[in-house]
């Protein structure tokens, strides 16, 4: 439990330090002499990167000893933060936040396979849960506190929180973890190979539509929000209603992971369909539009429990770390995909249109976890 912890601070530490800029965007593009648009692609580009270079730096690190390895990730994490926090010009800020992405996919790529060595097996489910509760808990107080420090006294001065908290879980994970070994036959499988594997590839591709058609939404689910009715000030209350149902969301896929994962996954495969669907026939209603937003967050964290166990449940032998890894590249690719494909439709078809397309993708990843009944979404965990 005490390694668990600290995975969980981890994670709240790294989707902080992900999503800081978004709140901090005006005066960063301030003192950055930036637009705010300019400011936003630091947090795509971060996004693209992990992308890019999750399954590659998964795969190159697979034999590295996981402590090292997750130290060094933390480390990088101190780096760019503190690079962050001294950049006075555009470049350096892009620079710092290159090196972010890079260590968030390193990080990223092996978490879940770190756990999976230290747990049961019949528990990894609930191992997943309890680390991923960082990132909803960094998603409810992370973004915000830092937030409204970077209002307080300078966005700079959040960078340097996050980097000394990195340093502290530098310290503590290197006296609390256990030194384990790295993979000793990740050679034997190309990233190819273990992508061709059938159980991988259903859920990798699954992951990749499914991201891939939220965040065509959520990334402008504000304009969205005031496109139903609700007012500006009413946009932060129903993000954290979002985030609480995420909270619960999290809760339920524990209860399911473990012993009826295939039921998870339908249930919030369904249910994130469900909710952008009713977004989409009740777009110009507020209470649809805060119902509809509270049902999909609920959902979203449910199935990034339920993909990234079915993930490690699939990789071949010796492949867990690679398999993670392209998982995670995956749901980065959604990410920064999907704020694109979003951007697109907002200019061509208008704010209301985004739930539809969205609903439409997620269905196709519906369809990826009924056809993954025997490969990558079975009905019951194997003993």
């Amino acid at each position: 439990m005490a390694a668990l912890t600290l995975f969980t601070a981890s994670t709240f530490l790294s989707v902080t330090t992900e999503m800081l800029p978004t709140g901090l965007l005006s005066s960063m593009s301030r003192d950055l002499h930036s637009s705010e648009a300019r400011v936003g692609i630091l947090v795509t580009g971060y996004a693209l990167m992990v992308a890019l270079f999750a399954a590659p730096l998964g795969r190159a690190t697979a034999r590295v000893r996981r402590r090292t390895l997750f130290i060094g990730a933390l480390a990088g994490y101190a780096a760019s933060n503190v690079l962050m926090a001294a950049a006075t010009v555009y470049p350096v800020a892009a620079a710092a936040r290159l090196m972010g992405g890079l260590t968030h996919g390193l990080f990223w790529a092996m978490l879940a396979g770190y756990i999976a060595r230290m747990v049961d097996p019949a528990r990894l489910g609930r191992a997943m849960t309890v680390v991923f509760t960082g990132g909803t808990m960094a998603i409810l107080l992370g973004v915000p506190a830092g937030t409204a420090l970077g209002v307080a006294i300078g966005w700079r001065s959040a960078f340097v929180v996050l980097a000394g908290v990195s340093l502290l879980l530098v310290l503590i994970g290197w006296r609390i973890l256990p030194d384990l070994p790295g993979a000793d036959t990740a050679d034997d499988l190309s990233l190819l190979q273990v992508l061709r594997t059938p159980a991988v590839t259903v859920v990798v591709l699954t992951t990749a539509v499914t991201m891939l058609g939220f965040f065509s939404f959520f990334t402008y689910i504000s304009p969205f929000l005031q496109h139903a009715g609700l007012s500006e000030a009413a946009v932060s209350p129903t993000l954290l209603g979002y985030g609480l149902a995420g909270a619960v969301g999290l809760f339920l896929a524990g209860l399911l992971i473990d012993k009826r994962p295939r039921v998870g996954m339908l249930g919030g495969i369904t249910l994130l369909t469900g909710a952008l669907g009713l977004l989409a026939v009740g777009h110009r209603s507020p209470a649809v539009a805060v119902v509809g937003a509270c049902l999909a967050g609920m959902a979203l964290n449910s199935l990034a429990i339920g993909v990234q166990a079915a993930t490690l449940r699939a990789a071949p032998p010796g492949a867990t770390d690679t398999a993670s890894a392209l998982n995670a590249s995956a749901f980065n690719l959604g990410i920064g995909g999907g704020a694109l494909a979003g951007g697109a439709v907002l200019t061509t078809s208008g704010v209301g249109a985004l739930p539809l397309v969205a609903a439409v993708l997620t269905g196709i990843g519906l369809l990826g976890v009924a056809y993954g009944r025997r490969n990558g979404f079975p009905a019951t965990v194997p003993l």
